[in-house]
């Protein structure tokens, strides 16, 4: 039984190195890069020589179809670049493809966010499960973001149940990370998404205080019910940015909507554009 490992990367020159060298034990690893300009490739080239190219889309979700049409293997395992698998890990997906214990295998993801793990609020290692580990014809990948995973009916599941055999998760460094990625890149791309009737909108209202409302109450049960405050600074942090996140993408669909384009950037622009000709145009006429 042998295992592909998948990796999309863009610009991960930071972080490559140390995945592939906890993945090395695999039979056939596929990179897909969306044409980075630091050093991934070629970083990448010392651990396999099957790496493609892929279309630069801000996120890697559209790639990972690509990715697995590429694999030979039976088995898959996809990883992301910001990810290491531990030994523990390793070895227990050789005893799940040994004894056959499911065709779709849920990974616990150990998830680091400005440096410490955090353990609430759905990122603790057994509340953060994902379809990692598959045999490759029971699944198949959409192109939306942050829902990728398409799985075969009368499928197989099994979930590994002890966090050590897990991923280890680099999330965000700090908060300029996090708004470079996601608040100011995934959000965009969400919005999008919404406008385009690829994703059901997140509906906060449509009045300042019913959205003032519900972000408050989204916050109260991020950070009380699902014990956020029990990750100190960090999940009030994460509560927050979860609340604000949510907000630009609302309030990015809004414009798009308003202006009836997906890139109202470009429709602001061409207004500000016309009203300059025309205060120019009153002094050329003044003359």
């Amino acid at each position: 039984m042998k295992v592909s490992i998948l990796i999309n990367t863009l610009n991960e020159e930071k972080n490559i190195k140390s995945c592939l060298e906890s993945v090395k034990w695999a039979d056939e690893i596929i990179i897909v890069d969306m044409y980075s300009d630091d050093k991934t490739v070629d970083i990448a080239q010392e651990y396999t020589d099957k790496i493609f190219f892929f279309e630069r889309m801000g996120y890697a979700d559209p790639a990972r179809q690509f990715a697995l049409e590429k694999a030979t293997c039976e088995w898959v395992l996809v990883v992301d670049a910001d990810e290491i698998v531990p030994l523990k890990l390793k070895n227990k997906l050789q005893e799940v493809m040994e004894k056959d214990l499911g065709d779709v295998i849920y990974v616990p993801h150990n998830n680091y966010f400005l440096g410490k793990q955090i353990f609430h609020m759905g990122w603790g290692p057994l509340d953060d499960l994902h379809p990692r580990f598959f045999k490759k014809k029971f699944v198949s990948f959409g192109d939306e973001i942050h829902e990728f995973f398409r799985i075969n009916e009368d499928t197989r599941s099994y979930s590994l149940d002890d966090p050590e055999a897990g991923f280890l998760h680099f999330s965000y460094i700090d908060f300029e990370h996090y708004m470079d990625k996601a608040l100011n890149g995934y959000t965009s791309i969400e919005a999008r998404n919404v406008y385009e009737g690829k994703k059901p909108r997140d509906e906060l209202g449509n009045s300042v205080p019913k959205i003032l409302f519900t972000l408050s109450r989204g916050f109260f049960d991020s950070f009380v019910r699902d014990r956020g405050y029990k990750d100190g600074f960090r999940g009030f942090a994460i509560c927050m940015l979860s609340n604000i996140y949510r907000l630009v993408v609302h309030m990015k669909v809004e414009l798009m909507e308003e202006y009836n384009s997906s890139d109202p950037r470009r429709e602001i622009l061409a207004e500000y554009d016309n009203m300059k000709k025309e205060i120019i145009l009153e002094y050329e006429n003044e003359k």
